[in-house]
C-alpha cells in the first residue's frame, strides 16, 4: 500500500470521527435544553427540582467539552494529513483545514475550548459562549434557589467543590492548550 492510500484512509476515519462528534454534540445541546428547560418549568410547581439544575448543567457542560475534545483533536489530525498529502503531491490541493480555519476557528490559536476571541470571531464561537452562557445561567439559577429558597449550604459547598475541580481541569486543558500541545508534540509541529 502506497503512502497516499494510507494518509487518505487515515483523513477519511478523521473525517468520519469529527462528523460523528459534531452529531453527539449537537444532539446533547438538544437534549440538555430539553432536560433544562422541563426542569426549570416543573421547578415553578415543586421547587426541589432546582436541586437537580446545577448537576445537570454541569455535566452537560462537561459532555459538551468532551465532544469538543474530539473535534479538535480530529480537526488538528485532518489538518496534519490535509498538509503531509499536499506537500507529497507538491501542490494545495486539499484545502478544508484552511476553510476550517477560517470560517469556524483557527485550531493552532489560543481559544476557549472552541470559541476564538478577538479577531477571529465568528458564528461558531458566537454560539459556543451562547450555549454556554445558558448552562451558567441555568446552574446559577439553580444554586440560588438550593441556597435562599430551601437553605441548603452543604449541597451548595458540594457543588461548588465539584465545579471549580471542574473548571480547574478544564482551563489546564483547554485554555492552556495541554491537550493541543501533546499532539503537536507526536506530529512534530
Amino acid at each position: 500500500m502506497d503512502e497516499l492510500t494510507i494518509l487518505n484512509d487515515q483523513l477519511k476515519r478523521m473525517r468520519g470521527m469529527n462528523k460523528f462528534y459534531h452529531l453527539q454534540f449537537l444532539n446533547d445541546v438538544r437534549f440538555f435544553l430539553l432536560l433544562t428547560s422541563m426542569f426549570l418549568i416543573i421547578s415553578q410547581y415543586n421547587i426541589k427540582i432546582a436541586y437537580l439544575l446545577p448537576p445537570v448543567s454541569l455535566f452537560g457542560s462537561v459532555m459538551l467539552a468532551f465532544h469538543a475534545y474530539y473535534l479538535i483533536f480530529s480537526r488538528h489530525y485532518s489538518e496534519y494529513i490535509e498538509r503531509k498529502i499536499n506537500k507529497i503531491l507538491k501542490n494545495d490541493l486539499i484545502v478544508t483545514h484552511k476553510l476550517e480555519n477560517r470560517y469556524f476557528f483557527p485550531i493552532n490559536d489560543k481559544k476557549i475550548v472552541v470559541a476564538k476571541l478577538g479577531k477571529d470571531f465568528s458564528w461558531f464561537s458566537f454560539v459556543t459562549l451562547f450555549i454556554t452562557l445558558y448552562g451558567i445561567l441555568v446552574y446559577s439559577y439553580g444554586m440560588y434557589i438550593v441556597y435562599n429558597e430551601l437553605l441548603n449550604s452543604l449541597y451548595v459547598f458540594t457543588v461548588l467543590i465539584i465545579t471549580f475541580s471542574t473548571l480547574c481541569i478544564g482551563y489546564w486543558w483547554f485554555v492552556k492548550n495541554i491537550g493541543e500541545k501533546r499532539l503537536r508534540e507526536v506530529y512534530g509541529e
